[in-house]
């Protein structure tokens, strides 16, 4: 952690950043966590946070990835299951 969060006094590191570091897509093209509230309760739009938050978790695979020296993985293969 001391590495990623480059010496912020944070105990995180946002996934955002750590994508473009590995130079993967950022999942973060349409909503931010700090707006998923308002999407649910203002614009009811359950399938919209279904799909940032499928978006993060490719992108936490894809980092993890990374993290070990792997390839990532095309995204003509991966596949989301509705």
């Amino acid at each position: 952690m001391e590495l990623w969060k480059f010496g912020d006094y944070k105990h995180y590191t946002s996934l955002s950043l750590l994508a473009a570091i590995f130079d993967i897509p950022t999942p973060k093209d349409d909503i931010d966590g700090s707006q998923v509230r308002q999407v649910y309760y203002e614009e009811e739009n359950l399938e919209r946070i279904v799909v940032y938050c499928q978006k993060d978790v490719v992108t936490t695979a894809q980092v993890l990835l990374k993290f070990k020296g792997m390839e990532i993985i095309p995204p003509d293969n991966i596949t989301i299951v509705p």
